[in-house]
This record gives structure tokens, sequence and C-alpha cells, in this order.
């Protein structure tokens, strides 16, 4: 990962990765055949990374949880900073890379947007999945941005200490998600207990009932 950030797809050679592994060309090949196998391998370790950091199967606090998840995508995405942007330059003289290159975004995606449609079914929120598709992209795209750009543009970006919080809460208020799900559900439980006491409680006191049309109509 070192020599490709330093070096991208053209200059990581297989020598200069040899000498980083502390092995010899020879070694290197037995393991991985080519220089596009070593890159998928790094792509793959990215995407085993982001699986470590899953958001959890369901939502419980999905602001706390959600800005958790952001901040350890951000630090994992700004470690791996030098080579996106490598591979971003150079991917349009390699294609072969756009396949292995969006294995960690897939996986990033997936997470996001299971965890979106569990939320929104938990809610009761009126979304397509369509719907919740973009704004999961909008989400990803953001913490990709803020990533490639704070250094070059910082005064654009929320304050580094409260940038994830941010991001999720605006995501919360994309889908028109409570920051508190448990509170949520417990807040419709209780209205849906308190609208059918206060009915038979209109009902014990004669109250509720259609009125009845005059005789002779």
């Amino acid at each position: 990962m070192r020599v490709f950030a330093e070096a991208g797809f053209r200059g990581a050679t297989t020598r200069k990765i040899a000498e980083a592994a502390g092995v010899n060309e020879v070694t290197l090949f037995r393991q991985f055949k080519s220089k596009e196998a070593l890159i998928t391998e790094v792509a793959e370790l990215y995407a085993r990374r982001r699986s470590e950091e899953a958001l959890p199967s369901g939502p419980v606090t999905p602001l706390k949880e959600l800005s958790e998840w952001c901040e350890a995508h951000l630090t994992l995405l700004r470690n791996s900073r030098d080579m996106i942007r490598k591979c971003m330059a150079e991917v349009d003289l390699y294609p072969q890379m756009a396949g292995c290159m969006r294995r960690g975004p897939d996986v990033v995606h997936r997470q996001l947007r299971d965890y979106a449609e569990k939320l929104v079914r938990q809610q009761g929120l009126d979304l397509t999945p369509e719907e919740i598709r973009v704004a999961c992209l909008m989400l990803q795209g953001s913490l990709v941005a803020e990533t490639m750009g704070r250094d070059i543009m910082p005064d654009m970006y929320p304050a580094p200490r409260r940038a994830a919080e941010a991001y999720a809460r605006m995501f919360l208020r994309m889908l028109g998600a409570d920051g508190d799900a448990t509170a949520t559900a417990e807040a419709k439980g209780g209205a849906k207990d308190g609208g059918r006491a206060a009915t038979a409680t209109k009902r014990r006191n004669g109250q509720g009932k259609p009125a009845r049309p005059p005789r002779g109509t």
C-alpha cells in the first residue's frame, strides 16, 4: 500500500514492492502472479477493514451509531488518501484497476444502505428504495470528498472534531429519521396506547358516539 501510494501503479515496480516487503522478487511472484494481483489484494484488505467497522445489525441510537461509523470511515480514508488519489489519477490508463478499486466502496455502501433500510422500516418513514440509496450515496460521497479536499480547502468542511457527527446528523435529516430509534418506537407505542385509552374513556363517558339524526328525518 505504501509503495502504491508513493509511486502509483506505473511506478510501483515489483522490485520496489519486494524491497519494501523485505523479500526477493521470486518470493513475491510465488505469492502473487502479477502486479494487478497485488493491488487487488490491497483492495481486498481495505474492504476487510471496512467490514470490521460495520454498523450494528439493528438501529438503537442512530445518531451515535452513524457518528462513530462516519468517524471510523473517515480515519480509514485519510490513512489511504495518497493511494486513493494515485489510483484515481491512473484509472484511465489502467482500466483493469477499476474493479478492485470499487471493492471497498461497495462494502461501505452495502453497510450503510442495509442500516438505513432497517431504520426507515423501524421508524415507519415514507421513503422509496431509490430515495434511500441516493441518501446513502450522498453521505458516502461527502466522506470521500472531505478526505480528498480538506487539506486543499479546509474552510469548506466542518470542524474536524465535529465532522463525523455533522454528516451523520444531516443524513438522518435527509431520511426524516429520529436520532434515537428506541425513543421513537416507545413514543409511537405510547401514542397508540394513549389514543386507545382516550377513546375508551370517551366511550365510558358517553362521548365520541356519532349523533343520531332527529326522528322523522
